[in-house]
């Protein structure tokens, strides 16, 4: 009977352990895709507008003394990559809260 007690707290200890990991693995993992959104943002040279697929450059032919633009394709996150990382933030912090609490509440 004691044997089978033991062994039940065991289990316990065990399940919030990975409860408290879980937890812990969903808030690093909100934090680095939050960092992964800001980084790409600021690489692609932080717009304030939206994505854009092409930038235009303006150029100057030397020959006719003209001064013309030249589109150049390119990949340009927006606003939009800064929306998402948060808003992933935010959900995974959220549910480990929501684990954390569960988990706390059990223990009552």
């Amino acid at each position: 009977m004691q044997l089978d007690e033991g062994l039940v707290r065991w289990a316990k200890r065990i399940v919030s352990l990975l409860a408290r990991m879980k937890a812990l693995a969903l808030r690093l993992t909100g934090i680095g895709a939050m960092v992964l959104c800001f980084s790409l943002w600021m690489y692609g040279g932080a717009q304030v507008g939206f994505y854009k697929t092409f930038y235009r450059v303006e150029k100057f032919d030397p020959i006719m003394e003209l001064s013309y633009t030249e589109e150049v394709k390119a990949f340009l996150p927006g606003v939009e990559t800064l929306a998402l990382g948060f808003c992933a933030f935010a959900a995974l912090t959220s549910i480990s809260a929501f684990i954390d609490r569960k988990k706390s509440s059990a223990q009552v």
